[in-house]
């Protein structure tokens, strides 16, 4: 449940955000091309959840400081909600392998 909030927390803020923008792209949000593309998982998702992937890629500091609340600390190591998103991360917070967890 609270992943749920934070995905509309991040959604609403990205909205309007982009609000000012032109509309040329469906959401406005595309993934740096210094990461792993995203998986088939996430791309067959919904549009929510393939823009808080993008999101996480590129404000990793951001879900690093949200805790995870639904205990995928004790059964997927997780120690913040960005681990439910991003498995790995090289330098310059290039992600190198994404978490499926986040869809569920």
């Amino acid at each position: 449940m609270k992943r749920i909030a934070l995905i509309f927390l991040i959604s609403i803020l990205t909205a309007g955000a982009l609000s000012g923008c032109g509309s040329e792209e469906k959401t406005g949000l595309t993934l740096d091309k210094k990461h792993h593309p995203l998986p088939e998982y996430v791309l067959s998702s919904s549009e929510i959840v393939q823009e808080t992937y993008v999101l996480a890629a590129e404000y990793p500091e951001v879900l690093a400081s949200v805790p995870c609340y639904c205990n995928c600390n004790e059964s997927a190591g997780h120690m913040s909600n960005l681990d439910c998103f991003i498995k790995g991360m090289g330098e310059d917070n290039r992600v190198s392998e994404w978490d499926p967890h986040g869809i569920a």
